[in-house]
């Protein structure tokens, strides 16, 4: 596109800005036509650098909510400092929403798990009742992937979270009344799985749709740093609560997704979709062959299916503290907090060097980490080193969030992201099918040969995955 071309357009771009204050719809809006000119201006080709230079910076608002487009204008800047992002409204308020999100799921976790093991004593009843809502994102995630790419994704995340938080105080007036039934918790974690199957692949792609794909490295890094300070509080804090009552956890729970549904609330961005003039299933079917046909993104969710091999690793956790290590809640809570730690020391040593490490190398160093962890933790024969084990895959685990939807979220097309990001959580939500596989192999084989066989699982899916992807190994 020539100089004049671009001129030309942007002057296109003004008459309809002056005919829309009179007499166009609201979709024809000056925040929307700011929008339009701001993306003229970042399609311009390399050698149209100046022009678009000095344009950009009429439409730079580092403030503005309206859409990402601005984000990624603002990523251009040099010399600009990472946490600068911060000062984007609606990524501060997803950033909260975040937080109150990864506290809520910590506390439901093991608050959930310790409720059914502590009243069943059964680790087989407690991987059956934390399994179901993966059981549930498995079934319908690829239905939350299309609605997030042929829907408002502002709305629905918000109404979804307001589900959540519903489930959650169900099963606190339950707790309280004091009528509650370890089946009781299916159903519920059913309808809380279903929510988060919709939740979570719009939640990704409305992250880009706030932050722009230019910034979406340093925005995720930044982000799973922060949301693992939640994660650091939230085990531990739960522990505390589930003493106060276990009735009590719940309702802080449904205090938290509730205070998450707020913000999203709050944030001004908002995503169009452009009808595709198919039905849903037609939707799903070309985003599934969009999948097979993409070798990283291929790659990427055979990796991902590995999680069911390390889901294995979940019930064995409140089984060693309670049954070998003879500590209660708060220790429970503790060690989740140690991985909490690790979380979020990796995340921000990543966010610091996101730009030196290729994406591909950390993918190895997460796997093999992760694994290793796993067999330190089979054998540890005291709190010190269990600890310490739990350390580690929270590091490894910071790893695997960064760069598996970093990878995906910049591969995928802007029309297929949201379908994406859905068979992604089809495949690394096995990780809590995972709770069911290992509750019934620990009661069966013990502990360490449950845990060695979810460690060479893990390490023959992944290790195809991607030994067997050249592409994948050289993403940055």
């Amino acid at each position: 596109m020539s100089q004049v071309q671009i001129f030309r357009s942007a002057n296109c771009l003004t008459r309809v800005r002056t005919r829309a204050h009179t007499s166009a719809p609201s979709f024809y809006s000056p925040a929307r036509l700011s929008q339009l000119q701001a993306n003229l201006v970042l399609t311009t080709p390399h050698k149209e650098t100046d022009l678009a230079d000095k344009t950009a910076k009429t439409v730079d608002t580092p403030d503005s909510d309206t859409s990402g487009t601005n984000r990624s204008t603002e990523s251009t800047k040099r010399g600009q400092s990472p946490f600068s992002i911060l000062g984007v409204h609606d990524y501060r308020l997803l950033v909260l929403s975040n937080l109150a999100t990864f506290a809520g799921y910590q506390i439901r976790n093991m608050a959930q798990a310790w409720i059914v093991l502590d009243r069943t004593d059964s680790a087989t009843l407690m991987g059956l009742v934390n399994a179901m809502p993966g059981l549930a994102i498995i079934s319908i995630s690829l239905i939350g992937g299309a609605l997030a790419d042929r829907t408002e994704r502002w709305q629905l995340l918000w109404r979804t979270k307001v589900i959540i938080a519903s489930m959650s105080l169900l099963t606190a007036v339950l707790l309280t009344a004091n009528v509650l039934e370890w089946w009781h918790l299916i159903p519920i974690s059913l309808m809380t799985g279903a929510m988060f199957a919709l939740h979570n692949p719009t939640s990704q792609a409305f992250a880009v749709d706030v932050v722009g794909r230019e910034r979406l490295v340093s925005a995720s890094s930044l982000n799973t740093g922060i949301s693992m300070t939640a994660t650091i509080a939230g085990p531990s804090v739960g522990g505390a609560l589930l003493l106060l009552g276990h009735d009590t956890a719940f309702y802080v729970l449904t205090g938290l997704y509730a205070f998450s549904a707020f913000m999203i609330f709050r944030v001004r961005t908002r995503h169009i979709p452009v009808p595709s003039g198919r039905n849903m299933f037609s939707d799903i079917r070309l985003g599934v062959g969009y999948a097979y046909r993409t070798p990283i993104i291929r790659a990427l969710l055979v990796l991902g299916s590995s999680a069911i091999f390390m889901g294995m690793m979940q019930p064995a956790i409140p089984v060693k503290v309670k049954d070998i290590l003879g500590l209660g809640e708060v220790g429970y809570g503790v060690m989740l907090g140690l991985s909490g730690v690790g979380a979020l020391i990796g995340s921000f040593l990543l966010f610091a060097f996101s730009n030196k490490i290729r994406k591909g190398y950390l993918l190895i160093f997460a796997m093999l980490m992760l694994n290793v962890s796993t067999a330190i933790f089979a054998l540890a024969p005291n709190i010190f080193i269990s600890g310490l084990a739990m350390f580690l895959q929270g590091f490894a685990f910071a790893s695997w969030m960064i760069s598996v939807p970093v990878l995906l979220q910049t591969t995928a097309s802007e029309e297929m992201r949201g379908r994406v990001m859905s068979l992604y959580f089809m495949t690394v939500l096995t990780h809590q099918l995972g709770w069911l596989i290992g509750g019934v192999g620990i009661e069966t084989f013990g502990i360490q040969p449950t845990l060695f066989f979810g460690i060479t699982g893990s390490l023959v899916v992944a290790g195809a995955a991607i030994l067997m992807t050249p592409a994948l190994r050289k993403a940055r």
